[in-house]
């Protein structure tokens, strides 16, 4: 059902627009202020967009990462610098220039780190070094890229039991337990009358091509019912999903960072940012498996998917039928946090709307056509499937979400294979 947001944010007046401009141009003019006087040793910087010099990301990542190459005070002449990414992960990085020229009299240049999405089972480090400078200039230090690897998932005996005795019944999950390799689309509603973000305002058609999904035996499991989980990249959709909620949240230029609101208070707090490397992970359990007609249960009430530490729950009553996601996000561990030290905090985060995760990535039911209920411009409503070939290794799931105050429901359809 559309929300009263878009109506109370209208009343935003050009002073409020013209003063969250203005406080979004601020750093950018206050960070070449530094006296151009020398003052000691001139050093180079390598600095990450939050000030810092090193950053974990996923190894499925493939978001850039902007490095400013800065000086501590300016030159007359201009500085040529030679710079190489070295250790186990490099090869998982791309960089743009291995040669920076930062003009005279300025302070800084900027380099691009690009992942590429790689198999790692271990954590792996790269560090980006300035290896050749203009005489007189020293290195303040070198900036360190940490892949965190996939996640491993080894049976217990007791799964493993499980799983020996489903084999016994002709129901083989060697085939589906594992690393899988998940193809398809998000066909995404887009926005008529809010904007939220450039990146998700319109409609459009995303694909899913070679994400990874690790598919575990789940500790709901019996003797009688297989029951799957997946825990790393449900169903490919931690890009996807990591989107949508930047763009109703650091992406939203508008609502998000409205006068009044304590959006930017809950940013600062957490040292969230726009371009802050922030993990996502979308976990689905209690997948029901059902042999003999090749399909898959895994919808269940939005409620007994949430973590039991979440702390904007909702009542049971109110909880939707939808796909069960849970979100494992960096952002949240610094709230909660947050929290934990400070439980007044919990107050600011309940006041920014768009900080309802599980809301605003599936608020209405999918157990049955809601179309008229949230007044869609479109149809686009589909039942909910899943399916799974045993002697295939594969899995496929069609299922409809409806974004919160998006025109219609968004369709996912994928297919994944089990990697040999």
């Amino acid at each position: 059902m559309k929300t009263s947001l878009y109506h109370r944010l209208r009343s935003i007046g050009a002073i409020g627009l013209f003063s969250l401009l203005l406080l979004a141009l601020l750093p950018s003019c206050a960070k070449d202020t530094p006296d151009n006087k020398y003052r000691g040793e001139n050093k180079i910087q390598l600095r990450l967009p939050d000030g810092s010099r090193s950053v974990l990301i996923a190894a499925t990542s493939t978001s850039p990462i902007k490095v400013t190459v800065r000086l501590t005070s300016r030159r007359t002449d201009a500085v040529t610098l030679q710079l190489s990414l070295t250790g186990e992960a490099a090869s998982s990085l791309t960089l743009s220039s291995k040669t920076l020229t930062i003009p005279a009299g300025q302070l800084e240049g900027e380099v691009v780190i690009t992942p590429s999405a790689k198999a790692v089972t271990t954590q792996q480090q790269a560090k980006l070094s300035v290896t050749s400078t203009a005489s007189g200039l020293m290195v303040e230090g070198d900036l360190t890229i940490t892949i965190s690897p996939f996640p491993v998932w080894t049976p217990t005996a007791a799964q493993q039991a499980l799983i020996d005795g489903y084999r016994a019944k002709g129901i083989d999950l060697s085939t589906i337990l594992g690393y899988h390799t998940v193809e398809g689309s998000v066909d995404w509603a887009g926005f008529t009358d809010y904007d939220y973000g450039t990146d998700i305002r319109s409609k459009a058609t995303w694909r899913i091509s070679g994400a990874t999904m690790l598919v575990e035996l789940s500790d709901r499991a019996t003797a009688d019912q297989p029951v799957l989980k997946f825990s790393y990249n449900a169903l490919g959709l931690n890009d996807i999903y990591k989107k949508l909620w930047d763009g109703y949240t650091v992406d939203n230029l508008l609502y998000f960072y409205a006068e009044g609101r304590s959006s930017l208070e809950v940013m600062k707090a957490i040292n969230w940012t726009r371009s802050s490397a922030e993990t996502f992970n979308v976990v689905l359990d209690n997948v029901r498996v059902n042999a003999s007609t090749g399909t898959l249960t895994f919808t269940g009430k939005r409620l007994s998917g949430m973590p039991a530490t979440y702390p904007l729950r909702e009542e049971e009553s109110d909880s939707p039928i939808v796909v069960p996601f849970t979100y494992e996000s960096s952002v949240w561990t610094r709230v909660m946090a947050k929290i934990a030290a400070e439980p007044t905090f919990k107050e600011m985060v309940e006041t920014t709307e768009e900080m309802e995760l599980y809301s605003i990535l599936s608020n209405t039911g999918i157990d049955e056509d809601r179309t008229a209920e949230i007044e869609a411009t479109e149809g686009h409503y589909v039942k909910p499937e899943g399916r799974i070939d045993l002697k295939k290794g594969t899995l496929s799931f069609t299922f409809p979400f409806h974004g919160h105050n998006s025109d219609y429901y968004s369709v996912v359809k994928v297919t994944s294979q089990q990697r040999k």
